[in-house]
């Protein structure tokens, strides 16, 4: 917490240091400052200088005298120097800190799993491959048999958090195969795979070369007849 106040006389500014902050990559960050003062309170938040504004990632709030910045899900770019600063119209004050942003290791704590479907069940249904990875700020992509997938009709990709998905929609016999999920973050790049099984693509590869089979051994038992 930062911790200052107004005297109700014209003064200096006095500067207050608060101890740095860590925080992990991915996880939430807030900062809070008490202020008290002669109202009307002016507050500003900055990172290195540049105002912050409350946005989809950042809340900026204050309430009942407490200043605070809070930021969802923090990556590398948000770590800093940051100040709030009080005003009012006798004066200025204001507090500052420095937050270190550490690192998650980029790995696959929850990996694809292989998915086997029957063909009578698979047609016109959907499959879903889901894994987990942290952080949160991992880019993630997809890849069917090696060649790069995008989302539209057939693909959805979901990303909520560490848990990533893709959706196949009205799963065909050609769908069967090898799916990989890409993922980046900070120069770094890992991959997962799993197969998606259509039994029923099996089946009639087996039927296919039994009748094969059945067909050569027809045409050599013909050949043997004509030269008896």
């Amino acid at each position: 917490f930062f911790v200052f106040s107004f005297q109700n006389r014209a003064q200096s500014p006095s500067k207050f240091h608060q101890e740095p902050v860590m925080v992990t990559e991915g996880e939430k960050l807030s900062l809070r400052s008490h202020v008290s003062g002669t109202p009307p309170l002016t507050i500003q938040w900055m990172k290195d200088r540049r105002e912050l504004k409350s946005s989809a990632n950042t809340r900026i709030t204050f309430v009942g005298g407490t200043a605070c910045l809070q930021i969802a899900s923090v990556s590398k770019t948000d770590a800093g120097d940051y100040l709030c600063k009080a005003s009012n119209a006798i004066g200025s004050d204001f507090c500052k800190s420095r937050v270190t942003v550490k690192a998650v290791p980029l790995k696959f704590i929850k990996k694809l799993e292989d998915i086997v479907l029957l063909e009578a069940e698979s047609i016109g249904s959907s499959a879903v491959f889901d894994c987990q990875i942290p952080p949160s700020t991992a880019v993630t992509s997809w890849m069917k048999d090696g060649t790069n997938i995008r989302q539209g009709p057939k693909y959805k990709f979901t990303a909520d958090g560490k848990d990533r998905k893709l959706n196949i929609i009205d799963v065909q016999l050609s769908d069967a195969g090898e799916y990989t999920c890409v993922a980046r973050n900070a120069g770094r790049e890992i991959t997962c795979t799993a197969k998606l099984i259509v039994e029923g693509k099996l089946i009639n590869i087996k039927i296919a070369k039994k009748l094969k089979s059945s067909l050569l051994l027809t045409r050599w038992r013909l050949s043997k007849t004509k030269r008896m």
